[in-house]
């Protein structure tokens, strides 16, 4: 899939918007392993790393921020 330019820039602000909320609750932060992503998961034996802690869901926000 291709992004236009609106919509690249339009998901790096929501994506900054949530890395600065990760940042703000820190370790208050739950991240919940939805039945889509469960799915996801079973099709590749393994859960999506990020789902694994706050510290590496920030990591992939901050790499995902940096692509776009």
């Amino acid at each position: 899939m291709t992004l236009t330019k609106e919509e690249k820039t339009i998901l790096k602000v929501l994506v900054e918007k949530e890395l600065e909320a990760v940042k703000k609750e820190g370790q208050n932060i739950f991240i919940v392993n939805s039945p889509f992503l469960s799915g996801l998961a079973r099709l590749h034996s393994k859960d999506i790393p990020f789902l694994a802690s706050e510290k590496l869901y920030r990591e992939f926000l901050k790499r995902l921020s940096e692509k776009l």
